[in-house]
Parts: C-alpha cells; structure tokens; sequence
C-alpha cells in the first residue's frame, strides 16, 4: 500500500514538472508563411523555432490542408498568421482545433498600413508619388483601365493581404511579435526584446539600400498583384499584372489588354513566379517577344529561417533592377 502511494506522489510530482517546463517557456509556435516564419524565428532566435505550415514551393492561395498541419494547430499555444483573405484554407482550422492557442492576424491589426485590392489589371494610372492617394487610383481611367469581369472576385475581402512586402509593415510585425510572445513566454521577455531591436536595425540598413538602389520606372508587368506594398514603400511603377488574384485565372480580356500595353509601352520584361505554371507568361512573352524572368512574394525557393525575409525582400528589388 505504502509502494502504491508513493508511486502516486513519484507519478503527480513527474505530471506536475512537465506542466512547469511547459509553463515556464517550452512554448510551441506556429506560423503560416514563410516570410512571417522568417520574422518570428528572428525574435525567437535563442529560444527555439516556430513552425511553419506553407513550407516548401506551395502557395497559401493553392494550399491542401494536412494532417500534420492540423496537429501542429492543435498542439500551439500562439498562432501568428496573415488573415482569412490570404490563408483562406486555415479559417475553418483555426476557429475548431485551434481554440486554445492564441490567435495573431496581422491583417486585422490596426497599427499595419493596408492597401485596398486594385481593381483592374493595368496599373500605369497609379500616382506613386503621393503616398496618401493609394485610394485615388481609380479617379483616372482609359481604355485599359476598365474593370473586366475575368478577375472581378466578390469573395475577397477589402485589402490586399501581401502586407509584409513593405519592410516598415514588417517592423510593425515585429512589435506585435514580440509584445504577443513576451505575453505568452514572460520568462523570455528580456530575449525578446534583444531580438527586437537587433532586427529593426537591420530592417532600417535594408530599407536604405533599397532605396538607392531599386529601379523605379514601370517597365515591366508581374505575375500577379502581390507586391503594391512593395511599390509604395520604394516608389516603383509597376505596368501591370496578369492577375489580381491567381485562384481567378485571366480571361481573353485581360490577356488582351495585357498585350496591349507590351505593344504601347516599353516593357522590359514579364514576371512569373514559382509557386505557378509559368505557361501563361510563356506564352505572351513569345507572343510579344520579351525577356520572361522571376519575382517571388513567398521566398520559396528560399531555406526557412531567420535571414528569408532580407533576403526575400533583396531579391525583389534584385529582379526588379535586372529586369
């Protein structure tokens, strides 16, 4: 009898330590996309790795849900993702097996800059050079700037979700990181906090040099509408896109207007990206006879980590300025 309980106590003691190690900072993290992954894993550098659910070349606008992605949601005690508009197929997860975890969107936080979706395909009427006047953009409109019913999406919400593309958008990031982690892993705080300051630095050096550095004259026409945060932050103009939401696939219209605008203007050159069959771009850069390269939003081919967002947001202004 004695034996049992002492096996009891020795049983409740080990249940009771486990429950303390969790408490005092084991905590389990999930992320979403690879760019955000980037950011958290830098705040938590020295404390441990956030997962990652869109790993690898998929795309959160194409995603398949997994059963192993579902496990990570239950077993997480935060959650930091983009929002329902850009990881659609994590709405209904989040809201039935992840209900003890605490739950970030950065789209819905009031202290990101967001951008309304353009509505039309053929963006040259935009003034860039008023960084208050993203709303004005559709006051101009010629023949190209008509909305066409291939891309019209009632299911999207009010603003474009591709916020981390603007580097001060991912400082804002960063803050929320690090007060929502050092809210759940208060023993962690002071790490936190160190880890904060190491990245807005080096966001700020970046920031700088793609300043000087990006081309910023609009010869050349994207994939698809990912990257307008990018364009206001570093006053790029870009032509157009072939999409503005690639789960919408363009219609005669847009391809048109598309080519259209390759034959008027001087364009450069013409985006794919990775995550999608490049047959489209294929096809009307030997139709029009332009360079053809890539621009990736997502960092895909990129190894997860830490160092992914510099680099993903270098390699942006990169493809731009090689264009």
């Amino acid at each position: 009898m004695q034996t049992l309980k002492k096996l009891g106590l020795f049983i409740s003691f080990i249940g009771f330590f486990s429950f303390l190690n969790t408490a005092q900072g084991e905590i389990k993290v999930v992320t979403s996309i690879k760019p955000l992954h980037s950011l958290v894993s830098y705040v938590m550098d020295g404390v441990g790795s956030p997962g990652l659910i869109v790993d690898g070349n998929d795309s959160p606008h194409t995603f398949q849900f997994k059963p192993v992605n579902a496990k990570m949601i239950q077993e997480a005690d935060i959650i930091f993702w983009i929002g329902r508009d850009l990881e659609t197929f994590l709405e209904k997860p989040l809201e039935t097996i992840g209900q003890k975890a605490k739950i970030i969107s950065f789209l819905e936080s009031k202290e990101i800059e967001k951008l309304k979706y353009r509505e039309n395909n053929i963006f040259q009427d935009l003034e860039l050079d008023d960084h208050d006047s993203h709303d004005d953009h559709g006051k101009k409109e010629d023949a190209h700037s008509k909305k066409t019913d291939e891309h019209d999406d009632p299911g999207h919400g009010e603003f474009d979700p591709h916020i981390w593309t603007d580097p001060l958008n991912a400082k804002i990031m960063v803050e929320l990181i690090t007060k929502h982690l050092s809210e759940v892993d208060s023993k962690n705080k002071p790490i936190y906090e160190k880890n904060r300051e190491k990245i807005l630095a080096e966001l700020d050096t970046m920031v700088e040099e793609i300043n000087k550095e990006t081309n910023k004259n609009g010869s050349f026409i994207v994939f698809h509408d990912a990257y307008q945060y990018f364009e206001k932050r570093f006053e790029v103009k870009v032509a157009g896109a072939l999409m503005i939401n690639p789960e919408v696939l363009p219609g005669a219209k847009q391809l048109a207007s598309i080519r259209e605008e390759i034959k008027t203007k001087k364009i450069n050159c013409i985006f794919s990206e990775p995550q999608f069959n490049p047959s489209i771009p294929q096809a009307i850069a030997q139709d029009t006879n332009i360079k053809i390269s890539v621009m990736d939003p997502l960092g895909s081919n990129l190894d997860s980590g830490k160092d992914l967002y510099f680099k993903l947001i270098r390699n942006i202004s990169a493809s731009i300025k090689n264009c």
